[in-house]
């Protein structure tokens, strides 16, 4: 397989499999045209054509990119640590939990003025000289974050299907085409194609909603439109590496105590479905780019009917002569 290195800024030659950063891939600049990702397909799919272009690239009276989270932010450096996504080192930093204090306002007063640090101060001022210099633009975080990325990383190891599953040569790469039907350009990026039966695994992380984890798995799967995303992974695999990836598995990792790791694997008729609904936001986002028009959720005026349950309720209190009627 011929992987091609693609640097920041430069666009891919045609079809195929890249190495590109993470930033870049999700830009628009490493593709000769418009091109969406399976996250762009889903927003279009699960929120609306409008949710993804009022944040897209493409828009350039697209809204201020939002803060982002801490559940996020642990979910980017838990891959980052234990998939190489990125150099973890290169991209996060975090503080002790025995760094020295940093110096007091009067401390750094005094040092204005004398141009030496005081022997309490001294040691401090060294290490938060250094931090500070290591920290320029990377994100920082919380020493409570990195124990749990280290327990989260600690329950994958204890999983041997987990292990196997995400155990492969082909880590991060990105399958790159160009939709025939729509001359939309795709993006694909799936954690790791492993060398071991499966065709394509992926990590995910996520807090329950629920204290069953089957079910909250079930749930973090349908909520966030995963078979959508081994769904076009399918279809780049297809067009890309000419074969079917047909053993699709997704490893969810519990961000919160205590930390369980679950495979999942992929039936075929979610994979198909997932397909599916790709196609049709593929045909949604052409259609919008050709037309410049983005539809919202609701375009026409949204029907209103009471919950049934309120309706039996207030049926019976007027039965019961609690509300009145009002014919008279």
């Amino acid at each position: 397989m011929n992987i091609i290195e693609i640097p920041d800024g430069e666009s891919v030659p045609g079809p195929g499999v890249y190495r590109m950063s993470m930033a870049h891939y999700h830009s628009q600049d490493c593709c000769p045209g418009p091109s969406i990702s399976s996250s762009g397909l889903r927003t279009i799919w699960s929120q609306s054509p409008y949710h993804f272009w009022m944040t897209s690239d493409l828009n350039e009276d697209r809204l201020p990119s939002p803060v982002q989270s801490d559940a996020l932010t642990l979910g980017k450096a838990a891959h980052a640590l234990m998939l190489g996504e990125e150099d973890f080192d290169a991209t996060y930093c975090y503080v002790p939990a025995d760094a020295p204090q940093r110096p007091t306002k009067t401390q750094r007063a005094a040092f204005e003025r004398t141009g030496e640090w005081s022997e309490a101060a001294a040691p401090g001022a060294a290490f938060w000289e250094e931090f500070d210099a290591k920290a320029a633009d990377r994100t920082l975080l919380q020493h409570e974050q990195v124990e749990r990325i280290v327990r989260m990383s600690a329950s994958l190891k204890a999983n041997p299907l987990a292990v196997e599953a995400l155990t492969g040569h082909l880590t991060e790469v990105s399958l790159i085409w160009e939709d025939t039907a729509t001359g939309v350009w795709l993006k694909s990026r799936i954690d790791v194609i492993p060398a071991n039966g499966f065709d394509f695994a992926d990590l995910k992380t996520f807090a329950p909603r629920t204290k069953s984890i089957k079910r909250a798995v079930q749930q973090a799967i349908t909520d966030n439109e995963y078979p959508m995303q081994m769904g076009l992974g399918q279809i780049g695999a297809q067009v890309v590496l000419g074969h079917e990836a047909a053993e699709c598995v997704l490893i969810l990792l519990q961000s919160t105590a205590p930390y369980t790791c679950t495979p999942v694997h992929l039936d075929e008729e979610a994979l198909y479905w997932g397909r599916v609904k790709c196609r049709s936001a593929i045909d949604t986002f052409a259609k919008c780019m050709e037309t410049g028009y983005w539809p919202q959720p609701v375009e026409d005026v949204l029907p209103y009917t009471l919950p049934d349950s309120q309706m039996h309720r207030l049926g019976e209190m007027q039965i019961n002569g609690e509300l009145p009627s009002i014919e008279r």
